[in-house]
């Protein structure tokens, strides 16, 4: 390696056997690309750098294009992932697929969030059949994702690991099928706590948050009755189709969530916010740390700052 001189430091305090710093080299060299801004120290940190790294020594020669044994006309049927990140990931993960293989189209089907995020969303090989004929099962794919890897790469990789061809690390979000034209954002705040998460934010913590960000905005926490019997019924709360929910984020002044479909959109239309891990922090911020406009913090830390 070559590079600041801190880094023959490290090396040289660690006693490292399989990295050398060199001071002077001859060019070419391998250049890692500036490090994004969702990097953060320590082990996560790390686990970044092995990304990137990998994602070098996995990139195909020039001119080489592996061929897809996904047959193109596909229809794979989601019966169980019918919530919406389970949409955004699957969706997103298969048009990177097909482009990145060369299908022209595959389809489909199974609940109505998969339905809404392929009409919202811009999907050029990726489309929704309501009536299909023969199917491959989706769900079983989706099985086998693997945890480790940021949420919307999750499913390339899975179709990859069944069908063959190339996956892609860092799978970005798509693009909406229709902008709609930027304005002001308004001064609302758009809070979201899944009542119904294995680990709950506790009411408590919710609500001195809830009073915290209304500093910034009208609050309007999204959710249904779980939600209202959850946090109470004294807060103003709102319920919408995807095409709304997609406009009111990308007019809102923040967001706050936890790990859900809602902060995956969020995320994904590039709205300012605050994700609380209420989890295993690793893992929610493995998942949210490609959104370049959410910042993810553990649930000691949000109670920690409240007052």
């Amino acid at each position: 390696m070559s590079g600041p001189s801190a880094i023959g430091e490290l090396i040289e305090e660690f006693g490292l056997d399989e990295v050398r710093f060199v001071d002077a080299h001859r060019k070419p060299a391998a250049d890692i690309a500036e490090a994004p801004q969702t990097w953060r120290c320590g082990q996560r940190g790390l686990r970044c750098l092995s990304d990137q790294l990998a994602d070098a020594a996995r990139a195909p020669s020039e001119g080489e294009t592996p061929l897809s044994t996904l047959p193109e006309g596909s229809v794979l049927q989601f019966v169980r992932h019918n919530r919406l990140g389970d949409a955004l990931g699957i969706v997103t993960g298969l048009e990177h697929y097909c482009r990145d293989n060369a299908v022209a189209s595959v389809g489909v089907t199974g609940s109505r969030a998969l339905a809404e995020v392929v009409e919202v969303f811009a999907c050029e090989r990726v489309r929704y059949v309501s009536s299909p004929g023969e199917t491959i099962s989706g769900d079983a794919l989706f099985a086998r994702s693997s945890w480790s890897l940021p949420w919307l790469d999750r499913f390339n990789h899975a179709a990859t690991d069944a069908f063959g061809g190339r996956a892609r690390h860092r799978v970005p979000p798509l693009p909406l099928r229709q902008a709609p034209v930027p304005g002001d954002r308004e001064a609302v705040v758009y809070c979201q706590f899944d009542a119904r998460s294995s680990t709950p934010l506790p009411r408590d913590t919710a609500r001195r948050l809830l009073s915290r960000v209304a500093a910034h905005g009208e609050v309007r926490v999204l959710g249904g009755p779980d939600t209202q019997d959850y946090l109470g019924q004294d807060l103003t709360y709102v319920r919408a189709d995807l095409p709304e929910m997609v406009t009111r984020l990308l007019s809102c002044r923040l967001f706050v969530g936890c790990d859900s479909g809602l902060g995956h959109l969020a995320g994904c239309l590039g709205a300012p916010g605050l994700i609380l891990s209420t989890d295993d922090f690793e893992t929610t911020w493995s998942f949210f740390r490609n959104y370049a406009g959410l910042s993810v913090i553990p649930l000691a830390a949000a109670e920690l700052l409240l007052p």
